[in-house]
């Protein structure tokens, strides 16, 4: 089995933790997608998807159509309902952040099966509470995007977040000084794209021969679960 090599990409919001990524994946990681499982866990009569009809009722459906087949959580409601209230949140993520863990560490195993026996295996996670759902503990290394006063200027340009959600999201996340604080390593995605890749060209080539004395998985994952 391979040696799973686990990268966590962090960042307020706006400052380009997916455009990261997915470079990152380009260059040979695998990308575990946080949102796809989320959305895998929240199919319509699963079982996610009956817990989190029982905490928030019935109301965060679309709308009835003409089918007797269970409707599918309006996500964009829900995600309006949990960001104004904490409580909510919480109980949000106490359904769906367990399941998605599961489902990622069955991925993970596969991935590592697949592997030639003790090849380093790259694997990149996008996690915007990164830190403040204390997880850091999860990977390998962490990496912080810092992208200042220019995250204004493309939340501005978003389409589909209104301002007071992005303000709500905003709100949960630690300061850029703290993430930077707490993160093994830095990028500034501030400016033109070419300087992000000139820096992140660097990053990649130094974590391919980093010696570890240990990897983090699978110590703080659950067990592998279809």
């Amino acid at each position: 089995m391979g040696k799973l090599f686990l990268l966590a990409v962090t960042g307020s919001l706006g400052c380009g933790k997916s455009r990261v990524s997915r470079w990152l994946a380009a260059q040979g990681a695998h990308l575990l997608d946080a949102d796809q499982e989320a959305r895998a866990v929240l199919q319509p009569g699963s079982a996610g998807w009956q817990a989190v009809v029982d905490q928030f009722g019935p109301a965060i459906l679309v709308a009835a159509a003409d089918s007797p087949a269970p409707r599918p959580i309006d996500r964009r409601q829900l995600g309006e309902a949990v960001f104004r209230d904490t409580e909510a949140r919480r109980a949000l993520e106490a359904i769906v952040h367990p399941r998605i863990y599961q489902r990622q560490a069955l991925q993970l195993t596969q991935w590592q099966q697949a592997a030639p026996a003790n090849q380093r295996v790259m694997v990149v996670a996008e996690i915007p509470l990164l830190f403040e759902t204390a997880s850091a503990h999860r990977y390998d290394w962490t990496l912080a995007l810092l992208c200042g006063a220019a995250q204004q200027e493309r939340l501005a340009e978003r389409t589909g977040m209104s301002v007071e959600i992005q303000q709500a999201v905003i709100a949960q996340q630690l300061p850029e000084q703290e993430k930077a604080a707490r993160a093994h390593q830095t990028i500034d995605n501030s400016g033109p794209w070419s300087a992000t890749t000139a820096q992140l060209t660097a990053v990649w080539t130094e974590l391919l021969t980093r010696p570890l004395d240990h990897y983090a998985w699978p110590h703080g994952w659950p067990e592998a679960s279809q």
